[in-house]
């Protein structure tokens, strides 16, 4: 919490009070011409937060020490659950080359980061990429 401060002026002496702490300096100006000027630096109150960019670099921040699992968690789900699901999708609704071939792109776009052994950062936006392109590939097939 900032601690304000007062000053007080009297006949011959500055009493500066910061908080709870009270000193008293001799000033030796005429009364006409003391003035006393306190300069802080401009502080902006904005909870960091508040701003969506600033809350995912913090989760990106602290996920960097797991990198592996999410590295591995992407890999699974990526190879587990949404290339076949796209794969049985084109097979019952009879998609074409392709959307194998988009599907099979989007899922090295996955891989590419994790083999390289790139930041969080670059893993999952990565990964939200392929899930939509796959998604969208699929509903693509259905409707």
């Amino acid at each position: 919490m900032r601690d304000q401060i007062i000053i007080s002026l009297k006949a011959n002496q500055r009493h500066v009070r910061a908080g709870q702490q009270a000193v008293t300096l001799p000033c030796h100006l005429n009364r006409t011409r003391l003035m006393a000027t306190l300069t802080q630096p401009s502080v902006y109150t904005t909870n960091p937060s508040s701003n969506w960019l600033t809350t995912y670099q913090n989760f990106i921040h602290k996920a960097e020490f797991n990198r592996i699992g999410w590295a591995a968690t992407a890999v699974a789900i990526q190879g587990c659950i949404l290339a076949p699901a796209l794969l049985l999708a084109m097979f019952y609704f009879g998609g074409g080359d392709w959307q194998f071939l988009v599907g099979m792109l989007s899922f090295m776009l996955v891989l590419v980061p994790v083999l390289s052994a790139m930041s969080v950062k670059y893993i999952i936006p990565t990964f939200a990429i392929s899930v939509a392109i796959h998604v969208l590939i699929i509903l693509i097939d259905v409707l």
